[in-house]
């Protein structure tokens, strides 16, 4: 035990003889958890619609209030023909609301009335959420003016575990999956890249340290610092964002250890097969940033994923960290719901120190 913390102890004070890179660690983490959460949205907000009411009854009048009173839209121009023409080819607006002549009597006399509701589909997920509102303001309409038109049954909807539907506590939650593996695998991968390039890596032969030893007195530090990032980002984003630790946080706390284990080890193995500190920060960016942010479900659902590379995401232990962050952050969940996630996280941890320890269990490097 003393030699781990000997070798902890070297790998500490060339941490800290850089002031820079330890408020880098210990900063830009929290940087990154309120970035994600305030920047990132699934749902638009302001979208720029056009109104063409060639009608003008009092009834067409009604129907485009409606659409005014929403709180999704935003009116750019109202009866103007060149608007109506050039709003969707130039961009200037996301939806054109036409209404024909004779809206209004077709209604008043029972007859059905057609309105056009023109969507920008260049933006996929914008067009279905407009084509989404369209319809809702649609029904609500109708069934104000003419209840008997209203459906027989009306779903009360509540939502639980996020009910105001904020992207923000969605994707906040979630930031924490990427800031702990990215920059704990960057220290991880720096430390073991900087031994080869500097050749302090010959004093682990002069030593009297086992492989295991000198893997884990190397990994300790930089995982207590991804443990500092852990409660940065967690306080950062519980301000800002009022989520909060479950009852009973143990899941979620040996998820995040073993999760920054795997971040560090896996840095410390790219870092040992690289021998440069330059090769192994792309390596970490490309292998770990951007497979994390594509595969891990933090984006988008992973059924969204192309079944043909959906496989991938298995091997990503964001994939699993995410989910348990967001169980225990938002529904207060814990073992019984994501216990399997957890086990899996702490075996990808044990692999990771098998993969390093494998390359130094002679303790020999090529020259």
């Amino acid at each position: 035990m003393q030699r781990i913390l000997a070798q902890s102890g070297k790998e500490w004070k060339q941490f800290r003889r850089d002031p820079l890179s330890m408020w880098l660690a210990v900063l830009m983490p929290v940087v990154m958890v309120l970035l994600f959460g305030y920047t990132l949205s699934l749902d638009p907000d302001g979208l720029r619609l056009v109104i063409r009411d060639l009608d003008n009854s009092a009834l067409s009048r009604r129907y485009v209030e409606t659409y005014i009173g929403a709180a999704d839209f935003q009116l750019i121009a109202w009866d103007s023909e060149l608007a109506v023409e050039q709003a969707l080819e130039t961009g200037a607006a996301e939806m054109v609301l036409l209404i024909p002549p004779h809206f209004g009597r077709d209604l008043l006399a029972g007859r059905p009335a057609q309105a056009q509701a023109l969507i920008d589909g260049a933006d996929a997920n914008t067009a279905l959420i407009l084509r989404q509102t369209a319809s809702a303001l649609n029904a609500s309409f109708l069934a104000r003016e003419n209840p008997a038109l209203a459906p027989p049954v009306r779903a009360r909807i509540r939502y639980w575990y996020n009910p105001g539907l904020s992207d923000r506590r969605f994707f906040g939650t979630g930031a924490l999956g990427m800031v702990l593996i990215f920059f704990p695998a960057l220290l991880g991968a720096i430390a073991a890249s900087r031994e080869h390039e500097l050749g302090t890596v010959i004093q682990a032969y002069a030593s009297t340290l086992t492989p295991a030893e000198w893997v884990i007195g190397t990994a300790l530090p930089y995982v207590a610092v991804g443990c500092v990032e852990l409660v940065c980002g967690y306080l950062s984003g519980a301000v800002a964002f009022g989520y909060d630790l479950p009852p009973d946080p143990t899941a979620f706390l040996a998820a995040s250890v073993g999760y920054i284990a795997i971040g560090v080890l896996f840095g410390m193995w790219v870092g040992h097969a690289t021998r440069s500190q330059s090769i192994s920060i792309q390596a970490v960016q490309l292998g770990v940033f951007l497979l994390s942010l594509l595969l891990s479900g933090f984006l988008a659902p992973l059924e969204n994923i192309p079944k043909a590379i959906r496989w991938l995401s298995y091997f990503i232990p964001a994939r699993y960290y995410v989910e348990v962050v967001r169980d225990a952050l938002l529904r207060q969940g814990g073992w019984r719901t994501n216990g399997l996630d957890v086990v899996i996280l702490l075996g990808l941890a044990m692999l990771g120190f098998w993969g390093v320890w494998s390359q130094v269990r002679r303790m020999r490097f090529p020259d």
